[in-house]
């Protein structure tokens, strides 16, 4: 793949800083050098030289980097200058350079896409970069960087090579069979089909952990009213947000905010306490909690330990009621100090564990974060491999729901012929999450959505 024009941009982020750094890359590469540089610089390796405006004025000296096809990021000619980050002297080093000509300003993402298009990364690796950069966690930025060296991708490659050698096993029967007798084995082809799909329900289960990991764990503070939910939501955020006071009601609307709790995104939400009102403006906050409820990946119930013990028991099978899963709930026993039980997990029949804690006095919050740690860990993706792209997981969906109807279709009919063009479509539907078989249109899409320099 060649492009006609050679690109330049800024890499690093723009306004003053200690260094700038502007990367070209294309055809003309050698010429921009010759005339800043007044020289190509030595292979790969980092020379301290003198940069010229196009009248040989000196107007920063700083580091070049030559990196020649197709041994660069983008498999083009390449050439990196270091200088100092005033954005004056990069904007006439810029403006030298585009006197060159053939040379344009870089369109976001289009390094990145260069280097997908001439073979160096395949679209998942290019999008891992797009997300490593807008990384909210250490987390996330350790599971992009996994994805752009090429975990998801490996996974996907070895699934791709199992259909290919079922189908070369298919087709030779296909297109031999009348001249010779060529055996083929149901078993075999059985096999390999529910270990292709297998090892996709794999990757599809680490869907949801994925896209998690980069969007956070929304997590709601549900309960009565006057439970303390706003003071704990105060503790665990560190901030003030929410106005605690000792009127029933106080919190009428949803409160949100993030925090970053041992390298994990969350967000916890304070809602309306749930109850009976004839307040208009409460009804409808209430209305809004049991929407978000129903939204959120997991589920703080906030109850009162100083209240009677068969309210909080009718207060949590009334939750259960409404559909909510009891393994996306934790019970948060708050106002411990009240009845002086000391603050940590215990056990409380027809409930479970519940974790009493005091928002109040700040006691056991510690044992709060901890257990929010142990919620994250178990929701969010533990290993290299995850899909946090809706159109990885769009893909994926679709390639499962034709697989299993493949599988349906071959093992009631078993028709060869039908089942060697599934698998031809099968692998064709694969190839598109890795940019094997990708429209122009989607490539623009996705490349749009990076930063310029990348």
């Amino acid at each position: 793949m060649t492009n006609s024009k050679t690109i330049i941009a800024q890499i690093t982020p723009i306004g003053k800083s200690g260094v700038g750094i502007l990367r070209i890359s294309g055809k003309q590469c050698k010429k921009v050098a010759k005339l800043v540089l007044k020289k190509i610089p030595k292979e790969r390796y980092a020379e301290y030289l003198d940069f010229l405006n196009y009248n040989g004025k000196i107007i920063d000296k700083g580091i070049a980097l030559w990196f020649p096809s197709p041994n660069s990021f983008t498999g083009e000619d390449t050439l990196e200058l270091q200088g100092h980050g005033n954005p004056i002297i990069l904007d006439m080093l810029i403006n030298t350079i585009l006197t060159v000509k053939n040379v344009r300003i870089a369109h976001p993402g289009e390094f990145s896409k260069r280097a997908f298009l001439n073979g160096k990364i395949d679209l998942i690796q290019a999008e891992a970069i797009a997300d490593l950069i807008n990384s909210n966690t250490e987390e996330a930025a350790i599971y992009s960087l996994q994805s752009m060296t090429g975990n998801l991708s490996v996974n996907i490659s070895n699934i791709t090579k199992l259909i290919i050698k079922l189908r070369t096993k298919i087709e030779t029967h296909i297109n031999f069979s009348y001249e010779e007798s060529i055996p083929i084995d149901i078993n075999s082809i059985n096999n390999t089909l529910l270990n292709i799909l297998k090892k996709l329900k794999m990757i599809k289960l680490s869907e949801n952990k994925g896209s998690l990991l980069h969007e956070g764990i929304q997590l709601a503070l549900i309960g009565p009213p006057n439970t303390g939910k706003s003071t704990l939501f105060n503790r665990l955020s560190l901030n003030d947000s929410a106005i605690v006071t000792e009127i029933k009601g106080t919190t009428r609307d949803i409160l949100q905010e993030k925090i970053n709790l041992n390298g994990n995104l969350l967000h916890i939400l304070d809602t309306a306490g749930l109850h009976n009102t004839n307040d208009k403006v409460e009804k409808i906050g209430i209305k809004r909690t049991w929407e978000k409820i129903k939204q959120c990946n997991y589920i703080l119930l906030i109850l009162d330990c100083s209240t009677s013990y068969k309210k909080n028991i009718s207060i949590y099978n009334s939750i259960l009621k409404s559909s909510i899963k009891e393994n996306k709930i934790s019970i948060i026993m708050n106002k411990c100090d009240l009845i002086n039980k000391k603050p940590g997990m215990h056990y409380i029949s027809k409930l479970g564990k519940c974790l009493f804690v005091s928002g109040k006095k700040n006691t056991g919050i510690h044992h709060l974060r901890s257990h929010l740690q142990k919620i994250m860990t178990n929701n969010i993706c533990s290993e290299g491999l995850f899909i946090s792209k809706r159109r990885h997981s769009y893909i994926l969906n679709n390639i499962l729901e034709f697989l299993s109807e493949t599988i349906y279709a071959w093992k009631k009919n078993k028709n060869i012929e039908l089942l060697a063009e599934d698998l031809r479509l099968i692998q064709k539907k694969l190839g598109k999450i890795t940019g094997e078989f990708t429209t122009e249109d989607l490539l623009e899409s996705i490349f749009s959505t990076f930063c310029i320099g990348k």
